[in-house]
Parts: structure tokens; C-alpha cells; sequence
């Protein structure tokens, strides 16, 4: 066996702390200047890294982040139209930066042959938690995934973000609209002024 072999072979035997402990301790052993350099080269390569696996990902159809199979759905009891609002106040997940993000979530919900079983919905929106996703993507596979699995005569979908800087942010999709594929039948959001339309209408007559 090589020298390298026996250096890559007990490398693998260490833990990450005993191998931040072997670095630091080697780059206490080397001069001022060349460790600065050695940083910089460090810090560039992970930019780069990171920048590649941000450009991957952007490349990426929203079927890569699908959970419809946690989904599940239970026969609606009427005929009878009904609105149905469903509120997740903390939706988890990390953001493009590999950093959490948090946000809420209104649903507004007009039920055809099924709809929501709320226990699966629960685990649904955990199951994003590690999800490296930026927060339009998500919007965008949580209302197709919804779509796919419920079939709702609409789907008006709210996700508010947390500030962060200073910001925040809100994204909505509606089935209503002709851009999404509806009909504009409902057509109740032209004047949508509340804040962040969190502020919940009383329910329209369809």
C-alpha cells in the first residue's frame, strides 16, 4: 500500500471534528501570508461549489421536489358548494443558500369530489423541511402537487415569507387565473388590496 493509500485510508477513519482539528493544526504550521492564500483558495472553491449546485438545481423540473404521494385525500360529503380556508402558519424549508427559510401558507379551497385529509397535510409540509428549494419553486410544486391530488374546482395558494434584510416577501397562484388555465370564473381578486391577502374575505357564492 502507498503512502497516499495509507493518508486516504486514515483520513476515512477520523471523525469531521478530528479532521478540522488536523487542518487547523496544519495551518497553524504554515507562515502568515501563505495561509491567507490557502483561505482565499479554500473560500473561492466553495463559492464555485455552490454556484454550481445553485445552477444545477435551477435546471431542475418541479417533479424533483414532488410529494404528492404524502397527500391524501378524503371523498367530499356534499354536493353543495363551499370555501374552504386552510392556515399553516410555519412552512420550513432551505432556501437556495443552503440557509432555513420560513414562511405561512393560506389556502383557499373550493372542494369538487375530494378534499383535503388535514393529517396528511401535516406531514406534507414537514417533508420540506430539508429541502433545498427557493421559495417560488415551492410555491409553485405545493399548488401542482395540490392540484394533482385533490382536483379542486379552484386552488388559491398564499405564501408569505418571513422578512429577511428587512423584506418580505409573499407569492400567489390562483387556478382562477386564464395564465394558470382557469376561466376567470370567480374573478374576486381584481381588488385585492389587504395586506398580503392574508386578511381572509368572507366567503363568495359560486
Amino acid at each position: 500500500m502507498s503512502d497516499l493509500e495509507q493518508i486516504k485510508q486514515m483520513m476515512d477513519t477520523l471523525t469531521d471534528d478530528e479532521r478540522r482539528e488536523l487542518a487547523l493544526s496544519g495551518m497553524q504550521s504554515i507562515e502568515l501570508a501563505e495561509r491567507r492564500r490557502v483561505l482565499s483558495s479554500l473560500r473561492k472553491e466553495r463559492e464555485a461549489k455552490e454556484a454550481a449546485e445553485h445552477k444545477r438545481i435551477q435546471m431542475l423540473p418541479n417533479s424533483h421536489w414532488s410529494k404528492v404521494h404524502l397527500l391524501e385525500r378524503i371523498e367530499n360529503p356534499t354536493q353543495a358548494a363551499y370555501e374552504q380556508k386552510i392556515f399553516i402558519p410555519e412552512l420550513t424549508f432551505l432556501g437556495v443558500a443552503n440557509q432555513p427559510d420560513f414562511g405561512a401558507v393560506l389556502l383557499t379551497f373550493y372542494p369538487m369530489n375530494w378534499t383535503i385529509e388535514l393529517k396528511s397535510l401535516k406531514k406534507y409540509k414537514d417533508a420540506f423541511r430539508d429541502s433545498m428549494i427557493s421559495y417560488e419553486r415551492l410555491a409553485n410544486v405545493m399548488f401542482e402537487d395540490m392540484v394533482a391530488a385533490y382536483e379542486p374546482i379552484r386552488l388559491r395558494l398564499m405564501m408569505q415569507l418571513r422578512p429577511r434584510g428587512g423584506i418580505s416577501s409573499c407569492l400567489t397562484i390562483d387556478s382562477d387565473w386564464k395564465i394558470r388555465g382557469g376561466s376567470e370564473e370567480f374573478n374576486d381578486w381584481g381588488a385585492n388590496t389587504d395586506k398580503f391577502g392574508f386578511e381572509n374575505h368572507s366567503a363568495i357564492t359560486l
